[in-house]
């Protein structure tokens, strides 16, 4: 048995960098698009006792007690069915959107739910309007609050956007792949990728502590 030989690994080292900035991508794009959707989900649950709010409700229960590849899968070979021809990246983008829009709305209704009455009152009494209520009083209160988890939550979809090479799209676990199908070098290509995952990690950290510790100063 021969020992570990990253040689090959680190030759074709850039290459690997690249499918960093599609992973940052990936689930940059996905929670973006998830969180609008999740607002949405959030204020219907917050503002009706009616049929919507148990349509939203049963949508985060669907999405969230099923696999997020299955969703992915669901979507990249539905849409095609339906006329709507979409590249694999454009349809992991959607699968990760509709998943996260999903967990999102349950932390944002969670922060929603934490606004105390007074903030009411007081939109009441500068005479703001409900969509105004929710855009300069409820939504901003409910994200300063639910920061941690929202952050936590973007950090699991860099990981979970390793998916994304099932479908052919060259993330950095896409990459990894090509890497060790040609330099029969998996289990060392996997060891880097998985320290590049680390760093990425650690590096949001680092980026979303900033950002907290910015937003407390402002608050």
């Amino acid at each position: 048995m021969t020992g570990l030989d990253f040689r090959p690994v680190f030759a074709r080292l850039p290459f690997l960098l690249g499918g960093v900035g599609v992973t940052v991508l990936i689930a940059g794009l996905a929670f973006v698009f998830g969180l609008l959707l999740a607002v949405g989900l959030a204020v219907v649950r917050f503002e009706n006792q009616g049929g919507w709010r148990r349509l939203s409700r049963s949508y985060s229960t669907a999405l969230t007690n099923t696999p997020q590849l299955s969703q992915i899968f669901a979507v990249f070979y539905c849409l095609p069915l339906m006329g709507l021809m979409v590249s694999p990246f454009l349809s992991v983008v959607i699968g990760m959107t509709l998943n996260a829009a999903a967990y999102l709305a349950d932390i944002l209704g969670a922060g929603m739910a934490r606004v105390p009455p007074v903030y009411h009152e007081v939109a009441l009494t500068l005479g703001l309007n409900r969509r105004q209520t929710y855009l300069r009083v409820i939504l901003p209160y409910a994200g300063r609050t639910m920061f941690p988890a929202l952050a936590n939550h973007f950090q699991i979809m860099i990981l979970g956007s390793a998916m994304a090479s099932i479908f052919g799209v060259e993330d950095l676990t896409g990459r990894a792949y090509d890497i060790g199908s040609t330099t029969f070098r998996i289990l060392e290509v996997m060891l880097v990728t998985g320290g590049l995952y680390a760093v990425l990690s650690f590096a949001l950290t680092g980026v979303f502590a900033l950002c907290r510790r910015t937003m407390e100063r402002i608050v």
